[in-house]
């Protein structure tokens, strides 16, 4: 079937989810605990990962045991996180699809990894970690006295193959995309209680997009300090005529629509960029302190924003300015336009009316900040600390899970009629936190994904979202049918004794190596039909070179 409109890009989700347990064992242990438990399960198994095209990353690959998911995802431990990276995909059911096939696999991991440390190990999908610091002597003192709450922040990274071309002037990507990442935060901030100098001495606050605040620069290489707005890394993973887009801000996000919007906007987005749509971009007259302000405006929501031909505008309106470059396109380049995409637009259209109404209520369940703040009005915590509590139960990764398998979990939370208007909450900033001595973790899970999936079926009704729970099925075991994916999943599952290493872009057999850098070569419409029960591998072999003579190596 031919591709149009964005599902011509592919794209993928890294999720790194940090594993804790109560006894203080190391984390990496905890990961790899979960990551055996999930050999174990047969969710993954071991693979040599082929460290040739992870340019600039090659000593830090090399040290990474990997393995390799059922479904194409590749699963490590990332600095003590579990870390899921999601197989490609080419449209935004599959986005939201393989976003919970990686919370399964997370929750299988922590289950094994309970049962074999005999030891309650908890998995959560969310960007920062809050802890107490101690006072100057750098030793723990007293009962939290003279301590203050510091703020870790972890990645959730989003990767869209966009034209090398296009990316060839840094100026122009920058022009073009940076307002559209700080602005987006609107649907896609994952919210969350995080400390940080822009709060004042000991601040610690409630914050639209827990990422935005420790970015300090525009630009950078670095994922992991001084951390840029955009994100300089080419790496493309397939050949070099393509650049691959690492949008370090994506957020944990568990909300279907949240996934759902985010990926289809941001495929538009960069098809728009790509076309030559997005030239005249507002430009900020300061980005970072944009980001940071938008991120911190959870109450009066003025979102504004200082433009530098000197004008003032807010977040909403340049949002606007997307939306209608993306409309634009869609007119002016004509042809047959992708029935996700003319969802997507429809969806994305009808969310900025209700952000610039400033209709907030209308989001929870839905937008991921709209909802945590929600949670924070009803609970009322007396303490940051509580506060910090409720967002990680949002965020825990429990048998809840299991809900997108078909059943039903036995005690689903409903959020109880909540429809407040968040953004007349109570400020969350300047509050002193001080430790619930003794407090056990909940076992329970906050997230409703029974009320979350009938929030993205009433705003987008024209997704079946009925048949969400049969393409997780598919996507546990299964990689997407339209990408490269499919191939290299199927090769290891028939044939595994045989491969040496793999990665996104190659795969080295004992008989051949298999250049693997066209995103959708060797999908399943193109040699699905040769990957039969009791087909040979050189039959196989023999097949994809007849499609890519120069690709498959002997």
């Amino acid at each position: 079937m031919p591709r149009v409109g964005t599902e011509d890009k592919i794209r993928g989700i890294e999720q790194e989810y940090p594993v804790s347990a109560r006894a203080g064992l190391n984390p990496s242990v905890l990961v790899n605990a979960a990551i055996q438990g999930l050999k174990r399960q047969r969710f993954s198994r071991d693979v040599q990962w082929d460290i040739i095209m992870e340019v600039s990353q090659e000593l830090y690959e090399s040290r990474i045991a990997s393995s390799f998911g059922e479904n194409g995802c590749r699963i490590y431990n990332d600095m003590g996180h579990l870390e899921i990276a999601t197989p490609s995909y080419n449209n935004p059911f599959d986005a939201v699809a393989y976003d919970k096939a990686s919370e399964i696999y997370a929750f299988v991991g922590s289950r094994e990894a309970s049962l074999s440390l005999k030891e309650k190990v908890l998995i959560h999908k969310n960007n920062v970690a809050n802890f107490f610091t101690p006072p100057e002597s750098g030793r723990w003192k007293g009962k939290g006295k003279g301590r203050k709450i510091k703020t870790n922040t972890y990645a959730t990274h989003g990767n869209i193959i966009t034209k090398r071309a296009a990316c060839k002037d840094w100026s122009l990507v920058e022009r073009a995309l940076i307002p559209w990442v700080v602005t987006r935060i609107l649907f896609t901030g994952s919210g969350d209680v995080v400390s940080g100098d822009t709060f004042g001495k000991e601040g610690v606050k409630f914050v639209i997009s827990p990422r935005a605040i420790f970015v300090v620069q525009k630009s950078s290489l670095s994922t992991t300090s001084r951390r840029g707005i955009l994100n300089t890394r080419d790496q493309p993973h397939a050949a070099h005529h393509y650049w691959r887009l690492h949008d370090i801000h994506y957020e944990a996000l568990r909300s279907e629509y949240a996934i759902f919007l985010r990926d289809i906007a941001q495929a538009l987005v960069v098809r728009a960029f790509e076309l030559g749509y997005l030239h005249d971009a507002p430009e900020l007259e300061d980005p970072v302190s944009a980001f940071k302000k938008i991120a911190r405006d959870t109450q009066e929501c003025d979102w504004e924003i200082q433009l530098k031909n000197g004008e003032r505008t807010d977040a909403v309106s340049i949002l606007q300015f997307y939306l209608a470059a993306i409309e634009k396109m869609q007119e002016s380049e004509g042809g047959e336009r992708s029935n996700w995409d003319e969802i997507g637009l429809k969806g994305l259209k009808e969310l900025i009316e209700d952000l610039e109404a400033r209709s907030l209520e209308k989001y929870v369940d839905g937008i991921e900040w709209v909802t945590k703040l929600a949670l924070l009005v009803n609970y009322e915590p007396k303490s940051a600390l509580e506060g910090m509590g409720i967002c990680n139960q949002y965020a825990l990764v429990d048998e809840s899970v299991l809900y997108y398998l078909g059943g039903e979990r036995g005690s689903i939370k409903p959020l109880q009629g909540l429809r407040v208007n968040p953004y007349r909450a109570r400020d969350f900033g300047m509050v002193r936190a001080e430790p619930l001595h003794g407090a056990e973790p909940h076992s329970d899970c906050l997230f409703n994904p029974k009320e979350s999936l009938a929030f993205a079926a009433r705003k987008l009704p024209q997704v079946d979202w009925s048949s969400l729970s049969e393409r997780v099925k598919y996507a546990l075991s299964n990689a997407p049918e339209q990408t490269r994916e499919f191939f290299k999943a199927e090769m290891l599952k028939r044939y595994g004794s045989h491969v040496n290493h793999v990665s996104w872009s190659t795969m080295v057999l004992d008989e051949a190596r298999i250049i693997v850098d066209e995103p959708f070569m060797l999908n399943k419409e193109e040699i699905g039909g040769e990957m039969k029960e009791g087909m040979e591998l050189e039959d196989i072999l023999a097949a994809a070179k007849s499609l890519y003579p120069g690709k498959v190596i002997f």
